[in-house]
Formats: structure tokens, sequence, C-alpha cells
């Protein structure tokens, strides 16, 4: 989700493509079109930067366009505001770069998923998109109903031959949605590799529930199985090198396909249960809490690189947050240094020498035993309801719209 203004935000609605042979053709003529057009510019912008020190030059590189259409006439083929966009993005990538965003750019893969943007003269009519130099319609399986003005569109293939159109729409302040009901409940959110998460869930520090979400592994528990396919699809034949010619075989490719598709299931499952319990938690909380974590330096561990990636914390989060300003909820990120393991949610005593080892402690104060994750929870529970307290004293958010309401996203810092 991309924000534009403060009365407006744009969103994308993702659908899937059944294109027959001659669209399927076509499109991925298209793509590879535009796959060219990037490959081709960032190699001169490379050898330029090399050779001559300039740097990349968007409204320069844009000048060149129709003069490699001569040189390279399949291009003609193309639709040109498409090749326009592929320079675009470079430009993009390189301003990540330079701004310490991004790695600097690399070249685009024809294995990896690869898209084009159709920014104009698209069309959508009932169950089918019309794109420029496409004279038939390809069909298009909306599961849900498009009220607002399409204004882009963008064709995705996976790595495993499936195609999908990604739909960018612009939705305003005073659009017709009702956010969720509200009851006034605070949520508190331990991230965790062993449990998913702790959550922590209530109206007063009386009235709450803690509970683990289990942490499935998907990736884990297909581990076996990919390295096997791996290994298969290695033993195939199929180019072992750049300058290496050999065709790869059939087998080679019919195991390719296999392992895409493994992977993509498992993109998808975990996509599905970060989906439905970002949903569950905002549905059932009007304000969220969870712990600003370094997830970008926890990935550095090379012991917990590969369980932290399989979690997918930032895309949870990410969820949480989008949801949160859809629904009219409120997410709140306490400082990561903020001792919410050792602190006794009883007495408030910091155990300062806790270990990660140790799953459980006992307070020396009150004599409180604490399961180290569930008190966490409780912990950013009691400061969600500190942080949140006023919010139980606004218009319940079934009566006023969402655009109505404080819609931003709090990062409120603890210190």
């Amino acid at each position: 989700m991309k924000k534009q203004k403060t009365d407006s935000k744009l969103y994308t609605y993702r659908f899937r493509i059944y294109s027959n042979k001659e669209q399927t053709a076509f499109l991925d003529e298209q793509i590879g079109c535009n796959r060219f057009i990037y490959n081709f510019f960032l190699e001169r912008a490379i050898n330029l930067f090399k050779i001559h020190n300039i740097k990349f030059n968007y409204y320069e590189s844009k000048k060149i366009l129709p003069l490699l259409k001569k040189g390279f006439p399949f291009l003609k083929l193309a639709n040109s505001q498409s090749l326009q966009v592929s320079l675009k993005n470079l430009d993009s990538a390189f301003l990540n770069f330079f701004q310490g965003r991004a790695k600097f750019p690399k070249f685009k893969k024809k294995i990896n998923t690869n898209s084009i943007e159709i920014p104009q003269h698209f069309a959508i009519d009932n169950s089918f998109l019309y794109i420029p130099k496409l004279k038939s319609a390809i069909k298009v399986k909306f599961h849900k109903k498009v009220y607002e003005t399409v204004k882009s569109v963008k064709i995705t293939k996976t790595p495993s031959g499936k195609y999908y159109v990604n739909m960018l729409v612009e939705k305003f302040a005073y659009s017709p949605y009702m956010p969720k009901k509200t009851v006034g409940v605070s949520t508190g959110i331990d991230l965790g590799l062993k449990d998913f998460a702790i959550v922590t869930t209530g109206k007063s520090l009386n009235d709450k529930e803690s509970y683990k979400i289990p942490n499935d592994k998907y990736l884990a528990r297909t581990q076996k199985k990919l390295t096997k396919l791996s290994r298969q699809l290695d033993r195939k034949i199929h180019k072992r090198s750049k300058r290496d010619k050999t065709t790869p075989s059939k087998n080679y490719v019919k195991f390719k396909n296999k392992l895409s598709i493994l992977h993509e299931k498992i993109t998808n499952q975990r996509n599905d249960f970060l989906h439905k319990l970002s949903l569950r938690v905002i549905s059932d909380s009007q304000v969220v809490t969870l712990e600003d974590l370094n997830i970008k330096g926890m990935v550095k561990n090379r012991h917990l690189s590969k369980s932290i990636s399989d979690v997918s914390w930032y895309k949870f989060i990410s969820m949480l947050e989008y949801k949160a300003d859809r629904f009219g909820r409120q997410i709140f990120k306490v400082n990561r240094f903020y001792p919410s393991s050792k602190t006794c949610s009883k007495c408030g005593y910091i155990y300062k020498d806790l270990k990660l080892s140790e799953r459980s402690w006992t307070c020396p104060v009150c004599h409180t035993e604490h399961d180290r994750d569930i008190n966490a929870s409780i912990n950013l529970f009691l400061e969600g309801l500190k942080i949140g307290k006023e919010l139980t004293e606004l218009t319940p958010a079934e009566y006023a719209p969402a655009g109505y309401q404080n819609i931003g996203i709090s990062h409120h810092t603890m210190k």
C-alpha cells in the first residue's frame, strides 16, 4: 500500500489471469522486451560510470529509446509506455541505492518473477482485460468487486508460469467504507521463533487473557522435499556456466517447474497464515502494541537468519499496519530496548540478569512465576493500555466512516 495524500490512499488488488496460448506468447514477448530494456540500460549505466564517471540520467536515456528500436526491431512490438516505465523503475532503483535504501541494482533474470506495467490505454469489461497491441481480451478471475477507478495495471509472471494482474486503485477518505466494530480492547503481541506470537488481549489488567500462536515453520517442514528436488534438478542436463551453450533437457524443465511450484506453495501458505492472523488481531482490537524490532540487524545472525526469514515478521507487521489504517485501528511500537521480558508484569521489578536461555523466571519481590514470552506480551499489553486509554472515549468506530477517524498509524516510542 502506498500513501499519496492525506485524503486518499493507493491500494493494489491482485487477480489471477487465465490466458490462452496466443495471449501467453504475447505476454512473454512483452515481458521480455521490458526485461531487455532494463538490463540494457543498466549495463550501459555501469559502463558509463566506470569509463567516464557519468551517472545514470533518466531523461537522457529516454531519448535513446526511439533509436534503440531501429537497432532492435523486436522492440517495436512492445508497448512504448511500458518500456518507459521499465526505464523509470531503473531510475528509482539507482535513486534508492544512492540514498542508502537498497543495494546496487541487479540484472533481471528470466527465471525470476517478471512483470510489465501498463499505465494507460487499458480497459476492464466484466471479466476481461484489454491491453494495447493485443486484439483479444484476457480472461481475469475477479474474486472481489472493484468499485474504485483503476489508475494502472501491472501483469506479473511467477516462476511457476502463472500470470496475475495487479490493479492500482485510489481510495478517498470519504469513500463509503465502514470500519470494524470496536469494543475498546487492547492487544499486546510479542513475536518469537518457537511460537510465532504470544498475544495478550483484554480491556484491563484484571480482564485479559494470554495465548500462544504456534509457528508452523512452512520452510522447515518442506526442507527435505526441497533438497531432494534441487539435487534431482542438478543432475539433469543444463548449463553449468554462462559460456556453456548446452540446451536444457525436458526433464530439467519439468523438475524446475516442480521446484518453482513447491516454493510458491510455501509462500502462499505463509501469506495465508499472516493475512488471517493479522485480520483477526485487527478485527478484535482497537489498540495493538508490539516491539519495534531491528529485523534487518537480526537477520545478520547466521544461526537464526533462516528461521527469522521463514516467520516473516516484517510482512506481518506491514499487514497489521495497513489493515489498521483501513479499519480505523491504532498501532503502537514500543522502543526495542524496552525490557519487556525482564520486567515483572505484576510489581514492575526488572530482572537484569535474565539470560536468553532462561524461558521462565520467578520475581524475587512478589514471588510471581513468569513465562518469559507471556510476561513480555503482558507488559506490551499494559503499555498499550497506558497509551491508548483515551481511545475508549472516542466515537465508536461503527458509527463513524474510516476517513473521519485518526487513520494514521502511530509509532510511539517508549523510553
